[in-house]
């Protein structure tokens, strides 16, 4: 079920209001049978991995608990997680893996070595498979306890607003939450519908509209040249952007509807001055879960000391899954492996740079040191979306060689700021980025909160009134959702 369907704006009112006039001890079995039927109308059969999913980690969660030293519950955890990745392995990965098999035997003389495995992807599995071994990973150090109540872990693994596409959640997080009364609060409800709106205004407005002028690039490269692949490549990331971050704010509005508190999963990433400050600020679940269960588990002592060297590995590792995680395609490794070299090199120069900084007149001036950084900082991000997307490791070289072409530039230009949808798509995105920085301060949310009832909804008619207009009604799937 689409965040963005007909079918999504009757059940979530119908989830509400059921979850509210039911007693309190029933609210969970009924949230629970909401999020699958949720879950069901993608594809009825995938709920069979979902529940096979939350079963074996409902079981190891409790055979772990069950054990007093921490090496009698290493063979559960690693049963259980290999179980979960066994799955994602089968429906994501294998077809990638047998594919590259084949690439290299073809190059020994042997074709076809190995059938191509191709399935559809069930929607959702990275999320909740990493959900899952969380708190598997929680339950064996000790962070949380392991969950008694089948039916709460369930709906853990399973609460229909972040199901499909997060954000990640703790167990210590979200699981204490099924267990609380969450009375009607005017308050939260009027919160969670204004998230919600500004959601929807994102990714209906925004991003579908930011399609129209990136698909045709990343779909037909051989067809697009210079100045169309140079502006296509930011605005590529400025549509995921509003797409992926206007989910996120559907998700965080309707739990919030219901009183409940999700992670928050953005912070202006293209606020950020260096890579390594984009990453703390996009997809904030995801690499945060990374950091916590992949890179401080690797290995960082080279011969007995901490080795810098060691940790920029790793470091470089952990952002190849970041980008392994996205799709099972070279496209998404290769953009992890540039972001973790990125960052890597930064740490490797970040003492040169502070010496030169220290020397230099940029340190008297540093509003201008931080515009260059987040100037900087966005083309480099920008620069990677080459290898961002579904797009064939082919096309991302096709896109490279014709990006030095600026033959048709003039023509391009031309025809693009005689273009409503373009002009009209650079103003929208110029007052998204302005709106969430201004929204970001406190001050500003009181200040319009204290004003008069008739302008709050004048405002957010204006904001429906304008999203009825000028908004992409096509149904345009979540761009996260193929991952």
């Amino acid at each position: 079920m689409l965040f963005n369907s007909i079918a999504y704006l009757i059940f979530l009112p119908l989830a509400v209001a059921g979850y509210y006039l039911l007693p309190q001890r029933q609210r969970w079995l009924f949230l629970l049978l909401a999020s699958y039927l949720f879950y069901a109308f993608y594809r009825v059969e995938y709920t069979v991995l979902l529940m096979a999913s939350t079963a074996v980690s409902y079981y190891a969660g409790l055979a772990m608990g069950a054990a007093t030293e921490k090496r009698k519950r290493r063979p559960w955890l690693i049963a259980a997680v290999a179980a979960n990745l066994f799955l994602l392995f089968v429906f994501k990965y294998l077809g990638f893996f047998t594919g590259a098999i084949n690439q290299i035997a073809s190059f020994a003389g042997s074709p076809g070595l190995l059938p191509v495995v191709s399935v559809l992807l069930p929607v959702g599995i990275s999320f909740y498979t990493f959900q899952t071994i969380g708190y598997l990973a929680d339950v064996y150090r000790g962070v949380s306890p392991p969950e008694r109540h089948a039916g709460i872990f369930a709906l853990y693994v399973s609460f229909f607003p972040q199901l499909v596409a997060g954000p990640i959640e703790r167990a210590r997080n979200l699981m204490p939450q099924f267990r609380e009364a969450h009375p009607f609060d005017p308050a939260l409800m009027s919160s969670g519908l204004r998230l919600m709106l500004w959601g929807y205004f994102k990714k209906i407005v925004i991003a579908d509209r930011l399609v129209m002028f990136v698909q045709p690039v990343f779909s037909q490269p051989d067809m697009h040249t210079g100045i169309g692949i140079a502006l296509a490549l930011p605005l590529l990331m400025l549509q995921v952007y509003a797409d992926f971050s206007g989910y996120t704010d559907i998700a965080i509005g309707s739990a919030r509807l219901m009183g409940f508190r999700l992670s928050p999963n953005f912070r202006q990433p293209f606020s950020a001055t260096s890579v390594s400050d984009f990453w703390s600020r996009w997809h904030i679940t995801l690499t945060t879960w990374l950091r916590d269960y992949v890179y401080f588990s690797l290995p960082s002592r080279f011969r007995g000391a901490v080795s810098g060297i060691r940790m920029n590995l790793n470091l470089v590792f952990t952002f190849m899954l970041v980008g392994f995680w996205h799709g099972a395609h070279w496209n998404f490794l290769i953009f992890g492996l540039l972001h973790g070299l990125m960052m890597a090199l930064a740490n490797i120069t970040k003492s040169a740079m502070q010496s030169f900084n220290q020397i230099s007149r940029l340190r008297r001036a540093p509003r201008f040191l931080q515009a260059l950084n987040i100037t900087l900082t966005f083309l480099l991000v920008s620069a990677s979306a080459l290898f961002f997307g579904q797009h064939s490791l082919n096309d991302s070289l096709t896109l490279m060689r014709n990006l030095a072409d600026f033959s048709q530039t003039s023509s391009i230009l031309r025809m693009l700021i005689t273009n409503n949808d373009f002009i009209l798509g650079i103003l929208l995105i110029v007052f998204m980025l302005t709106f969430e920085s201004v929204t970001s301060r406190n001050r500003v949310k009181v200040w319009f909160l204290t004003r008069h009832t008739g302008i709050r909804f004048a405002f957010y008619l204006g904001m429906l009134f304008f999203m009825l207009i000028f908004g992409i009604f096509s149904r345009q799937e979540f761009f996260y959702f193929q991952f």
